[in-house]
């Protein structure tokens, strides 16, 4: 079973959207009537094939982490510009 939320009532109600997703296991996002995102509970996420996600070489990243480790450090690698305009 799902809900359906729009853009705005998930920002302004971050919590009780947090709560539908453990209670219910998924909630859809939609925007303007075009489904934007959807929200999983983990129970939800490890129910799926998790296709097009890629997992930690022990497979277990999905159990502590939300984010694949691959993708966490490229978040937090700061790429500097290769030229600086200097006046």
């Amino acid at each position: 079973m799902s809900k359906t939320v729009t853009a705005s009532d998930a920002k302004n109600n971050f919590g009780g959207l947090l709560e539908d997703v453990a209670a219910l296991g998924r909630v859809d996002i939609v925007k303007h009537g075009r489904l934007v995102a959807v929200v999983l509970s983990p129970q939800a996420f490890e129910s799926t094939s998790g296709a097009g996600v890629a997992e930690a070489q022990d497979g277990t990243w999905g159990k502590k982490h939300m984010i694949p480790p691959k993708l966490a450090r490229a978040a937090r690698t700061v790429n500097s510009p290769s030229t600086f305009d200097e006046e």
